[in-house]
């Protein structure tokens, strides 16, 4: 069933509880009768079954009724102590405000606590999942005829589709063996290195087609049936190149080549836990440089193919980053499709593209059904109380070429628990054909019938056989499908959050490096320190790095020294309380075993320091997302919240580089 949307559609500030719960009364109603008609409908399953503690029983529980209060209030008291994401003094990590119908289908849902592993279990909210991973996949610009399905989050979701891609990868080279062992025409020879290499280079879909016109070619040859499925099914286990029923060493012995991932440097950590948990190995995940932007080189990529080629290699996958966690950074995508197809074009093989987009996918929203644009490149900003039209540098159009083209990846993750404002867990993957469930299918007969061929698996709207995780909670399925289906996932809706947290960031980056300009104009003392960004924001997220101004040079490892004490002050640390925290702010670490040093180089160079100890230093950034939807609304009431940001960040970092080089203090 398709949501209906609300005509006209409520504004950014109806769909949150707001930084002072502003909204909290009318949803605390809501939530009354969440549990209220949960409770309602327990009574009301067959109300002659009478009642199970009754009232003696539970006068017996008055002790118990009062430790449960005397521990929730404890509880709830520590809770107070944690960090206020919901706040727009925080700019910190990838979490802010849930949606208030997230919260509220999360909550009533978790009350009937349904396990989306089974139909069984969960009659209710596995069809709640499989729409509303529809509404995602149909986001991402998955057409009709995929397979979407909700995961704990963004690692799951990358592993999984890895873990298909590879079976997908052997599966032309299973479906022949399986045709020789079946005796059915048009066979080609395994054996043959050349015929190995041509079949390990076909494309998802043509793989694809093989595997079914291999059930097709043995119904004609020995009739339709459970029987010949289960025959051609034993045939493609037999084969020395099936995966999961012999084994990586084993079948890259028998295809005497290696299978390499190539991902970008920028790429999350978790592709390396996927190489080792999918027995092929950290060694072989070859890293593609990065532009000074952070984004996937399209020269380098292609440099790396031929590397492969030429070693005698076979890819695995190429992973294209969407939203990169450090920078925000969206790899060229369009770009990397047409490597693909150039390849494909002089008869190189075909690579399985897999898109990274747990927390850049619901970019995507921005150009449904057409671009909707940033606005105006510039913002207002205050300093020392006037008033000032800053210039900001605003994403250009290569991102919205690169969100564009995101559905003919053939899978892509995406986190609805990060831009989609959803409560945790809630991951997702999207595969652009659904012939991968029939490759991911696993035999448990309490869960599932066991007995089936692909097309009654493609068609199947079961989840658990076809998944990696076991237990599911429905209750994630229920806050993704309501959130969804009254914030509309395009322009008119999902689309002016995310534009609005882009334009944030970009005000915050011009703030960062304009500030000690800003403040001379405005007479004020001359700053001690300077931010330096890592580069314009490519989505929501901004990365920087204070130095010293003028002629205050610093070392890198003074530089590092400095930032990390900036980030002490402005995060929460052990023992300190949370609520005496005015502002925060995350970090990350550029590291010479994740980045290239000529990679780095620029940034180092703006920052003046030299590059000769970054491989056994690395770089200390400070990190700041802007999920957080309340920064033009507060500034239409007349706060600045971001402009108050960079003041107190460059008073802390004033005094930090004065404590580290007291000297300083006397401008030498």
């Amino acid at each position: 069933m398709l949501p209906v949307h609300p005509q006209p559609l409520a504004p950014i500030s109806a769909w949150f509880a707001g930084p002072k719960a502003e909204n909290g009364d009318w949803f605390a109603g809501a939530v009354q009768r969440i549990v209220a008609d949960y409770y309602a409908w327990r009574r009301n399953y067959f109300p002659e079954d009478g009642v199970a503690v009754d009232s003696a029983a539970r006068h017996e529980a008055e002790g118990f009724r009062d430790e449960f209060d005397d521990r929730l209030i404890e509880l709830l008291a520590r809770l107070k102590h944690d960090v206020p994401f919901y706040s727009p003094r925080y700019a910190g990590h990838m979490i802010a405000e849930q949606s208030l119908p997230a919260i509220a289908g999360y909550l009533a849902a978790m009350l009937y606590n349904p396990n989306n592993v089974s139909t069984e279990a969960a009659p209710v909210t596995v069809r709640l999942e499989l729409e509303a991973s529809q509404m995602v996949a149909r986001m991402l610009g998955h057409p009709p005829g995929g397979w979407a399905h909700l995961t704990s989050g963004g690692t799951i979701a990358n592993i999984e589709a890895l873990w298909l891609a590879r079976s997908a990868r052997y599966l032309p080279l299973v479906v022949e063996e399986a045709r020789r062992h079946l005796g059915l025409a048009r066979t080609e020879d395994t054996g043959d290195p050349r015929v190995r290499a041509r079949l390990l280079g076909l494309t998802a879909s043509a793989a694809f087609r093989a595997y079914e016109r291999l059930f097709h070619d043995a119904a004609d040859r020995f009739g339709p049936g459970p029987g010949t499925v289960e025959r051609v099914q034993s045939a493609m286990l037999a084969s020395r190149f099936h995966p999961a029923q012999r084994g990586m060493g084993a079948v890259v012995s028998a295809a005497e080549s290696s299978p390499v991932l190539l991902a970008p440097e920028s790429h999350h950590y978790c592709f390396d836990k996927a190489m080792d948990v999918l027995g092929i190995g950290r060694d072989a995940l070859v890293r593609v440089r990065v532009d000074p932007d952070f984004r996937m080189r399209p020269d380098d990529l292609d440099a790396r193919l031929r590397e492969a080629d030429r070693a005698g290699a076979h890819v695995l996958a190429v992973i294209a980053v969407v939203g990169t966690t450090e920078e925000g950074a969206v790899d060229p995508v369009d770009r990397i499709l047409a490597v693909r197809a150039a390849r494909e074009a002089a008869g190189l093989g075909s690579f399985w593209l897999h898109a990274d987009a747990a927390y850049g996918g619901y970019l995507r929203t921005l150009t449904l059904p057409n671009r909707a644009g940033l606005g105006e490149p510039r913002a207002t900003v205050r300093v020392r109380g006037t008033d000032v039209e800053l210039p900001v540098h605003l994403p250009h159009g290569q991102a919205c070429d690169a969100l564009e083209r995101l559905g003919e990846c053939e899978s892509i993750t995406v986190d609805p628990h990060k831009l989609g404002y959803v409560p945790y867990p809630a991951g997702c993957v999207s595969f652009r054909s659904n012939w991968v469930k029939p490759l991911a299918r696993q035999h448990a007969p309490y869960i599932a019938e066991t007995d089936a061929d692909p097309e009654s698996d493609r068609r199947a709207e079961t989840i658990g056989v076809y998944v990696l995780e076991g237990s599911k909670p429905g209750a994630a399925a229920a806050a993704v499908w309501l959130s969804h289906t009254l914030i509309p996932l395009d322009t008119s809706g999902h689309g002016k959050l995310i534009g609005e947290t882009i334009r944030n960031a970009c005000e915050l980056h011009a703030l960062l490096e304009n500030y000690p300009r800003l403040l001379r104009e405005s007479g004020g003392e001359s700053a001690a320190v300077r931010a330096v960004c890592l580069c314009p924001p490519g989505s929501n997220i901004v990365c920087f790095a204070f130095a010293g101004a003028g002629e205050r040079h610093l070392t890198l490892g003074e530089v590092n020294t400095l930032n990390m004490a900036v980030h002490r002050r402005l995060s929460v640390q052990p023992a300190q309380r949370s609520t005496d925290q005015p502002y925060f702010v995350s970090r990350t670490t550029l590291s010479g075993a994740q980045y290239d040093r000529e990679t780095v180089a620029p940034f180092l160079t703006r920052l003046g320091v030299g590059a000769d100890r970054y491989a056994a230093e690395g770089v200390f950034l400070l990190r700041s997302v802007l999920m957080n939807p309340w920064y033009g609304q507060a500034k239409r009431r007349g706060r600045y919240f971001l402009s108050e940001l960079v003041a107190e960040l460059y008073r802390v970092a004033t005094e930090e580089l004065a404590a580290l080089r007291p000297q300083a203090r006397g401008g030498a």
